[in-house]
């Protein structure tokens, strides 16, 4: 019996040995693994889109659209103009005389009709100076005259361009029930190419 207890107690006295040279390791918190790439992919994808920037549509160039039928002052004469474009009536420039003038909503083309109240005839050359004197006060003081042709219907057609202003355009001039008047079609010189169809189907529209 006591050989039985000195084992048990020689046995129990190992395994003490045993277990007291072990150190017990500090736990450490698990970590968490990096999210996936597709994860990331997915989220990003949640973030809102800036909108695109848009230009000034005032500073783009404007095609004509609908056309819109107008009559001179006295009904002196008829055109078709662009039904989008801005028109104003100026009876202070010159005496005597109402110019309205249609300009385009980026402001880089215009028509403009002139009429002249002057109750007594012009002759050829006459009408020509006093239409060239009001051209330049409307166009510009350095305004050339490129070509002059006289039409078959009696009208004459001036082109001209404006160095100071940037400018060309083309003006037909006439005289009816005492008035002198014209009618002008004219653009910004970098937009030619924009306005030159439009331009022409006003020049073209005129009727009596």
């Amino acid at each position: 019996m006591k050989k039985i207890i000195l084992i048990t107690v020689i046995g129990a006295s190992i395994l003490l040995a045993a277990c007291g040279g072990q150190q017990s390791a500090p736990v450490e918190p698990p970590v968490e693994p990096p999210a996936a790439p597709d994860a990331m992919v997915e989220e990003s994808a949640e973030l809102p889109l800036e909108p695109a920037v848009q230009g000034d549509p005032a500073s783009q160039p404007q095609s004509a659209g609908a056309m819109s039928d107008y009559a001179a002052p006295e009904d002196l004469f008829q055109l078709q103009v662009p039904s989008g474009w801005s028109m104003e009536k100026d009876t202070q420039t010159i005496e005597n005389t109402v110019v309205e003038t249609f300009t385009a909503p980026d402001g880089n083309a215009f028509v403009q009709v002139l009429a002249n109240k002057v109750n007594y005839s012009l002759d050829h050359i006459l009408k020509g100076q006093v239409t060239l004197d009001y051209m330049k006060r409307l166009y510009g003081a350095d305004m050339r005259v490129a070509s002059d042709v006289a039409l078959p219907d009696g009208r004459e057609r001036l082109e001209w361009w404006s160095e100071e202003n940037k400018t060309s355009g083309t003006t037909y001039f006439d005289m009816g029930k005492r008035y002198l008047y014209f009618y002008t079609v004219a653009y910004n010189d970098k937009f030619e190419d924009d306005y030159a169809s439009v331009l022409k189907e006003v020049a073209d529209s005129f009727s009596q």
